[in-house]
């Protein structure tokens, strides 16, 4: 047994002679509870495997077999990341059409299954503005000081932007508005980076151009173009596109939430930002013009480019370039984008894409594709234009959101093994992995919360199709059984063992705190997804 010292004068222990106690490392925790640690941490495996929002079987393709060896060539290399898909093209009279995968994990997909439009819904918009000037009711040269008289503009050049301005995106707004933060949150979450932004009008007074007369994409354009456009028509903007563009072809498939309701379409493809991960929708309706809160169907689609194909789609001005593109192979009509793909493939297309979802529409003579995907890793603007005929893209190496299977398991695993390792070997060795501090109750508390938060992370950001997801729950149980044996070291163990106790108090209450951030923010897009 380890003695006290004390003073010379028999009046108590000495001064120090806690912190010295305080500092001895305990005993190890005996077999039986490292047994009984164990059953807890396979229990709580077993519970976060079965019921982890993830995995999804394996998608097979169906449909005409040229066109799905096609497809199967332009997802090479993505076929697992395939949570819904499909791709039809137009060729005159027939119609091919391939279609795989689920839209929400039961239902298959059909020609009548709503997806997410993300941005080609701004042809829609375009082609309600081309209808308009056609009609008389607007004008290309109209400015946004003319239509809106009544916001107060911070800067005049605002106020000077014209609508043929904002339909080809030379306004020179940016691509969301700056006081937003360009939603960094959102993306990391997985969440609708539009939700919650102000209204805008408000957002529109503030704005300052900052690359007027050159081609800079802007979803805000967008917004700010279809307000104007239902201001110019007095009525509101999804009454507006469904009487100009929607209603004459018969695209009575077509959403657009806010419109007499703000429930997802029945049947539709919920969107993943991988194969079984599901994503939150995007649901905000003032920026509809721009493809959020906005769905549609391959069926109306194909009706959509039949029309357009045949001249009997209203605004088909909208189609015909007036700007040369961002690069040399692309002209910039009224949204539409007239872009040679190579081997003859010279399409007048547009593509789009949310955190779940992607979708792209192209014509060419009376040739057509429609491809529609509700995973985010899956792109169709990549599909499309091969199954057209153009040269195949490696779209692992070089579709933006996209995230090549090894780089999506070196950026997962880390995220699982670091928290799992830690407060085992916290509770193993009775000191911290990293800087050999003492275990004690500040410790045992704070290691398991900030290793339950980084799981929770992992489980939203990481790639559960690149990674087996019984790592996840694995690392989960390794947390639950370091926490076990935590709990039976709890009465034998100084509740603040650092020779800086202020120090390491003042270190814990940042840290606890900062994990439950992590972790509440995590839970909460994980509920998101799922509504």
């Amino acid at each position: 047994m380890t003695s006290t010292p004390h003073d010379t004068t028999g009046a108590g222990p000495a001064r120090g002679a806690v912190r010295v106690r305080a500092r001895v490392r305990p005993a190890p925790a005996p077999l039986r509870v490292w047994g009984t640690a164990l059953a807890i941490g396979a229990a709580a495996a077993v519970a976060a495997y079965l019921l982890m929002p993830a995995g999804a079987a394996r998608a097979e393709l169906t449909g005409d077999p040229e066109l799905t060896a096609a497809v199967a060539e332009a997802i090479e290399g993505r076929e697992a990341q395939v949570q819904g898909l499909s791709v039809t093209v137009v060729d005159g009279d027939e119609t091919r059409a391939v279609v795989g995968g689920t839209a929400d994990g039961t239902a298959p997909i059909t020609a009548d299954t709503p997806f997410e439009t993300g941005s080609v819904f701004k042809v829609m918009t375009a082609m309600t503005l081309a209808d308009m000037v056609e009609t008389g009711d607007t004008s290309l040269d109209r400015t946004l000081g003319e239509v809106f008289p009544d916001v107060a503009f911070a800067s005049p050049e605002t106020a000077s932007i014209t609508l043929e301005e904002l339909a080809t995106h030379h306004s020179g707004l940016p691509r969301m508005p700056l006081e937003t933060g360009g939603g960094l949150v959102e993306a990391f979450t997985l969440k609708d980076p539009y939700r919650g932004l102000p209204p805008l009008e408000e957002s529109l007074a503030s704005a300052v151009p900052q690359t007027r007369g050159e081609w800079a994409y802007s979803n805000f354009g967008f917004a700010v173009l279809g307000e104007a456009l239902a201001r110019e028509a007095d009525t509101p903007y999804p009454d507006l596109v469904r009487q100009r563009v929607l209603a004459p072809i018969g695209m009575d498939g077509t959403f657009i939430l806010g419109a007499g309701t703000d429930a997802i379409p029945a049947g539709a493809a919920l969107p993943h930002s991988e194969a079984g991960a599901r994503a939150q929708p995007w649901r905000a309706v003032p920026w509809a013009p721009a493809g959020i809160g906005t769905w549609t169907t391959t069926a109306d689609m194909e009706r959509f480019v039949r029309a357009v194909i045949s001249g009997d789609a209203p605004g088909a001005a909208a189609l015909e370039p007036v700007h040369d593109g961002p690069v040399p192979e692309t002209r910039l009509g009224l949204a539409w984008m007239t872009t040679d793909f190579g081997d003859g493939v010279r399409l007048v297309q547009h593509s789009g894409g949310t955190f779940g979802s992607t979708a792209f529409v192209a014509v060419q003579d009376d040739r057509a594709v429609i491809a529609l995907s509700n995973s985010m890793q899956v792109d169709t603007a990549y599909v499309g234009p091969h199954v057209m005929g153009a040269p195949a893209v490696d779209s692992v190496a070089e579709a933006p959101l996209a995230v090549a299977p090894g780089t999506a398991l070196a950026m997962t695993l880390p995220l699982v093994l670091v928290p799992a390792l830690l407060p085992v070997a916290l509770m193993a060795r009775r000191r911290t992995l990293i800087g050999q501090r003492p275990l004690d109750r500040l410790r045992v508390v704070s290691m398991p919360i900030g290793a339950a938060a980084v799981l929770l992370a992992a489980l939203r950001t990481g790639s559960w199709v690149s990674t087996p997801p019984v790592v996840w729950a694995l690392a989960v149980g390794a947390v639950a059984a370091s926490a076990a044996v935590g709990a039976w070291y709890w009465p034998r163990i100084a509740g603040n063992a650092a020779r800086f106790r202020w120090l390491h108090a003042a270190l814990f209450a940042v840290s606890v705190a900062a994990s439950v951030a992590l972790g509440g923010v995590m839970v909460e897009a994980l509920l998101a997804a799922g509504r």
